[in-house]
């Protein structure tokens, strides 16, 4: 577990002009909310927060919330934010509030470990997951799951069931849903399909031409 102490400010005035003076100002609006907590609205210092937020657990890590000129203090994890469509420029955060005991729902990142066997013969490693959502305890939130995947042959494919167990850590993604695949070289499978796509182009002329001449030869035999 990957910790930071980080003072933020109580934010008294709400709504969307309230919202957009704050942004002015370098000042994100956030709220913090917990399982039968009181929600807090808050105001967070961008720049400052996204330096703070350089750790090797980046988002996952725990927040010692200090609310500026108050006794207010909180255990946070930064749930989500909220980004503009068009400038990806931060718009909103949603910060949740740990209590002592809980378990909490976080995405881990994928580290994927060596060379695979299948790659060196010619394959592909195909992607389709980067990071599982996992359940457990905050102090033991990892900072990402390594997975060795140099044994993986062409034809391989690793799904999230087949993922390392860890202690204390439960993984809740789907287990059936394909993590990684080592494919057949794109171009053996790109010939393939030019080459079948010709073969049937000439089946093709060669049924049209055959029509042509039976039509050509009912036509005489007509006259």
């Amino acid at each position: 577990m990957v910790s930071i102490e980080f003072t933020v400010t109580k934010r008294e005035v709400l709504g969307k002009g309230a919202s957009k003076r704050f942004r002015k100002t370098g000042l994100i609006p956030a709220v913090v909310y917990g399982k039968n907590k009181e929600n807090l609205n808050i105001a967070v210092d961008f720049l400052k927060f996204k330096k703070a937020l350089k750790t090797e657990a980046g988002e996952n890590t725990i927040i010692e919330m200090q609310v500026q000129d108050s006794d207010i203090k909180k255990k946070v994890l930064l749930k989500e934010a909220h980004l503009d469509t068009l400038t990806s420029n931060p718009l909103h955060f949603d910060f949740y509030e740990i209590s002592e005991g809980e378990e909490v729902s976080i995405s881990c990142p994928l580290k994927f470990n060596g060379r695979p066997e299948g790659v060196k013969s010619g394959g592909v490693i195909q992607t389709l997951a980067t990071e599982v959502k996992v359940e457990c305890l905050p102090e033991n939130i990892p900072n990402e799951i390594e997975i060795e995947i140099s044994h993986m042959e062409i034809g391989d494919t690793l799904k999230v069931e087949d993922l390392p167990v860890l202690n204390g850590i439960n993984i809740i993604s789907n287990p059936n849903n394909t993590v990684i695949s080592i494919l057949t070289p794109r171009l053996i499978m790109e010939t393939e399909e030019v080459a079948a796509s010709e073969e049937g182009g000439s089946e093709e002329e060669t049924a049209s031409k055959s029509e042509e001449e039976t039509t050509e030869s009912d036509t005489e035999e007509g006259n």
